[in-house]
């Protein structure tokens, strides 16, 4: 078994129970979106992700994503703050929690995580915010809730907001993590919270900030209302330095591109941080490939005769992040240094690229004759429906098989709007059926399987029908380096 796997499966086998709990939450979340969705419109929110592995020995490895609940502006009766009185006992909970992010295990290993200290009371629930980090690119805050209602509660919205700044670029992309096998809070009962998002560079927060959680109870009635009467927001107003770690930071500034398959990839600086080491680059613009991914991308620090090699980053873009507007940049978040301070060299290696040619975007098919016309890459074709699809009159099913998958993000993402053969554009149809998943093997090879439904009239539009790739998984393997600083 690979470093990788063994990793992967590691990380699979530990988060067993949290998934199925978190499959019955899916369904929570989604019936409380449709009662709510119906009833106001709303301002779009944030990206609300959680990642599912599958027991399957690392074979197998899924991901969802939903949204929050896209709440009200405003929950009518207002939280009361007052200081805390919750002993946090030097946050032993979080430290002895086996799921920790990387940047916040770190922050608690070094005692950088500030006690706060504020609770807010509201209708019978209080939240304890004890304690929060950040290295002005990333931030945490830990907190508890504590339910002392008969009812069972559950989070509905939760967000970070700093003072003055009305369109924090925070809401995508942040996250939610609990210390137990489900978000549920029971009548009585307490429960632990990590909440994290990015922060941007080119920002300037304030040290003030507000930390506003919405609780909804979870009866069919209340998951299916539109009204404010069933939720209960909770506010804490607390100070947090974005440069509390500014003295322990160090920045390495580097012109270097990266080359891989002809494509040029700038690497505009690499920052040190306790939390974390973030590589922030940049796709030149006169690429002929539009890329998704670098494949495997490791930094490779060498101090005399110690070498350091850090794997497996983050990944910080505009699919995940508001900090970027566009795809042009992004972030590779690896786990903090040990090695940054006077280093002897710092290289940047990637083993290749998924990309495609900026002008072979698309998926071209023949309704009428079932047939794939076009599509870039290799492995991709048209399945045949079988009665358990399920599928709706104009839907087609498409299956990619992919060599060399291993380190591959492996979605798939098309276009919202399609074209005929005569240039008119049609809006995609609303599928009940459709599916999508992506299976891993142990040889490296997966199978991204995925529909596409382009409406019960669309056999009567002129054929062939052309889809614009939004995102594609296509590696193209290519090992190559950079080195980004040399004291020589």
């Amino acid at each position: 078994m690979t470093e990788k796997e063994d990793r992967i499966l590691r990380k699979n086998v530990d988060e067993v129970q949290q998934n199925v709990e978190t499959i019955q939450e899916m369904k929570i979340y989604n019936a409380m979106k449709k009662g709510i969705v119906e009833g106001k419109k709303r301002e779009n929110r944030r990206i609300y992700t959680t990642g599912m592995g599958v027991v399957a020995a690392a074979v197998v490895a899924l991901l969802f994503t939903y949204s929050t609940i896209g709440l009200p502006n405003k929950v009518a009766q207002p939280s009361v703050q007052s200081a805390s009185t919750k002993n946090t006992d030097n946050f032993k909970a979080y430290r002895s929690f086996s799921r920790l992010e990387p940047a916040l295990a770190s922050a608690l290993e070094q005692n950088l995580v500030v006690p706060v200290g504020q609770s807010a009371e509201n209708k019978g629930y209080r939240i304890d915010v004890t304690g929060a980090v950040t290295d002005g690119r990333k931030v945490y805050v830990l907190y508890s809730v504590q339910n002392n209602t008969d009812e069972v509660v559950i989070h509905a919205d939760f967000e970070l907001q700093f003072e003055g700044i009305k369109e924090s670029p925070l809401h995508k992309g942040a996250s939610l993590s609990m210390l137990a096998s489900e978000s549920r809070i029971q009548p009585g009962q307490s429960m632990d919270f990590i909440y994290s998002t990015n922060l941007s560079p080119t920002v300037k927060y304030p040290k003030k900030v507000n930390y506003n959680i919405i609780l909804t109870e979870t009866s069919d009635k209340a998951l299916l209302s539109s009204s404010n009467k069933y939720r209960t927001s909770l506010d804490v107003a607390f100070e947090l330095d974005p440069d509390m770690l500014k003295a322990q930071e160090r920045m390495l500034d580097t012109d270097g591109t990266l080359t891989v398959d002809g494509q040029k990839i700038r690497v505009n600086q690499v920052q040190y941080t306790p939390l974390s080491t973030y590589v922030d680059l940049e796709y030149n613009q006169n690429n002929n490939k539009q890329i998704f991914q670098l494949i495997n991308p490791v930094l490779i620090t060498k101090k005399g005769d110690t070498v350091e090699k850090l794997y497996y980053p983050d990944i910080i873009n505009s699919d995940n992040s508001e900090v970027y507007s566009d795809n042009s940049k992004f972030t590779l978040v690896f786990k903090n240094s040990k090695g940054s301070h006077q280093p002897d060299s710092v290289t940047l290696k990637a083993f290749g690229i998924s990309a495609v040619e900026k002008d072979q975007m698309k998926i071209v098919v023949d309704l009428n004759k079932y047939q794939l016309i076009e599509a870039p890459g290799t492995g991709l074709e048209l399945v045949t429906p079988k009665q358990e699809n399920n599928v709706e009159e104009g839907e087609i099913l498409l299956r990619r098989n992919l060599e060399n998958a291993q380190y591959l993000d492996g979605s798939t993402r098309l276009a919202e709007t399609f074209t005929d053969a005569k240039g008119k554009v049609h809006n995609r149809a609303t599928s009940t059926s459709s599916f999508s998943s992506y299976t891993t093997s142990k040889d490296g090879s997966a199978v991204n399987e995925f529909g596409y439904n382009f409406g019960a009239e669309a056999k009567n539009y002129p054929q062939p029908l052309t889809i614009t790739l939004e995102k594609y998984t296509n590696p193209i393997m290519d090992t190559q380096a950079v080195e980004l600083y040399s004291k020589n």
